[in-house]
């Protein structure tokens, strides 16, 4: 009988160890920088339809650019990829910098940042999951997938926590510095870690698609043979759907976190930090609790249970409009459904990816992860174009109150419905 495996055996690989590190310095930084930027966007056009829009501008290019990124990324050294995409967004950051401290920033000028920095990280995702095997071993994906999500999730609370005392003490573009040093230190992380070549799983989907050596295709047949995959994976698609209609019930309470501090609960910018901080720790709950949910239930029990469990989450931050802006009870109260929501979407989220990286063929890998991420938020700038319009005339509590009923249906619906979530590899004929 094989050996169960624990968080410690995970831990002994140095360059996982490596990997995790350069991996939490990242995720601090971006912490730090999401209170940082929200709040700002607030701040300077003072515009829920504005702070939907940009909102909805963040994952446009991963949509647009993501699956033919991935073609080109199946061809290329991953980690140079990787490396390259954190240089260049520390970059950018740090000349959105040098523009608000002119005081030239303007709303124009954050959407097209929020767009130059999303592109970028086009090319960064489908590297970034096509890398994975290349460090951790196919039995361990599972633990070790979890622990990094489990830690980073810790990290990003401790900097969500710092957010609010780095903006109040050294200015907002402190924080911005912040999350370009961590790039650069991101990328010298990447680059000092060791590869091995990872092992090749078949699936339904690889039997009908051949696996050719990317360097040896053209950019053409590597970009077909991605959306081949896909398509011929029925439980991949399954994904792409679930995600799609949950990313577009999402954006509301996405979009709009800054008028649910000021219009729902009437309080100021350091509810944005308890906001941070629960959602960080029902994440930490959530990552850490995915291997006991694996364990003790199928794909689709999972998607059901926390489905459910999310959208009453977001339910109740409407409720906020009955604490009328005081303190205590705004903040149990953001607390409780921030952590909620959370630690459902870490046990969603993870059983997915954990599933996705274990069982896609290599080969496919980063074209598959390309193209399921940019279905998976095809439907955000949609929604936060409708948010945007709909913010002008209703109330945030009455949109996100909608959207957490229909997330609600949406999961008793596939509690239902015939869909499969388990993508189950099939061993190689042994003649």
């Amino acid at each position: 009988m094989a050996k169960e495996l624990k968080y410690k055996d995970i831990i002994k690989n140095r360059e996982y160890r490596k990997l995790l590190f350069t991996n939490l310095i990242n995720r601090f930084g971006d912490s730090v920088d999401a209170i940082a930027f929200t709040w700002l966007v607030y701040q300077i056009t003072h515009s829920a339809s504005w702070s939907a829009l940009i909102f909805g501008l963040n994952v446009l290019p991963n949509i647009i650019v993501q699956p033919f990124s991935g073609a080109l990324v199946e061809k290329m050294d991953k980690k140079k990829v990787i490396v390259g995409t954190h240089i260049l967004r520390g970059l950018v950051i740090s000349g959105f910098v040098a523009m608000y401290l002119m005081g030239v920033v303007n709303p124009i000028m954050m959407a097209v940042f929020t767009l130059a920095i999303t592109t970028i990280e086009s090319f960064n995702l489908p590297a970034s999951t096509a890398f994975i095997p290349t460090v951790i071993r196919k039995e361990h994906l599972t633990h070790a997938m979890s622990l990094n999500s489990t830690l980073s999730n810790t990290v990003a609370l401790i900097g969500t926590g710092l957010a609010g005392i780095i903006i109040a003490k050294f200015g907002v573009y402190t924080a911005m510095l912040i999350d370009a040093a961590t790039f650069f230190m991101a990328a010298i992380g990447t680059w000092s870690l060791k590869t091995t070549t990872p092992e090749v799983p078949t699936t339904e989907a690889s039997e009908t698609v051949q696996a050719v050596p990317a360097a040896k295709e053209s950019y053409l047949s590597l970009l077909k043979g991605g959306f081949d995959y896909v398509k011929k994976s029925r439980v991949i698609l399954n994904y792409c759907l679930i995600a799609i209609v949950l990313n577009f019930l999402l954006v509301p309470l996405n979009s709009l976190q800054a008028p649910i501090v000021e219009d729902v609960f009437k309080m100021g910018s350091e509810l944005l930090s308890v906001m941070g901080m629960a959602a960080a720790i029902g994440a930490i709950i959530g990552s850490a609790l995915v291997p006991m949910f694996a364990e003790k239930m199928s794909a689709k029990q999972i998607l059901v249970i926390c489905g459910i469990a999310l959208g009453a989450g977001m339910y109740l931050i409407t409720l906020g409009k009955y604490t009328n802006g005081a303190a205590i009870p705004g903040y149990l109260l953001t607390a409780l459904s921030f952590m909620i929501m959370m630690c459902s979407a870490s046990i969603i989220g993870g059983t997915l990816s954990i599933q996705f990286v274990k069982s896609v063929d290599q080969s496919f890998l980063a074209r598959a992860a390309a193209v399921f991420n940019a279905s998976s938020s095809a439907a955000t700038p949609l929604g936060s174009l409708l948010i945007s319009f709909a913010a002008l005339k209703l109330s945030a509590a009455t949109l996100i109150g909608g959207s957490a009923v229909l997330a609600i249906l949406l999961f008793v619906l596939v509690a239902f419905s015939h869909m499969n979530f388990e993508l189950k590899e099939e061993l190689p004929d042994a003649t």
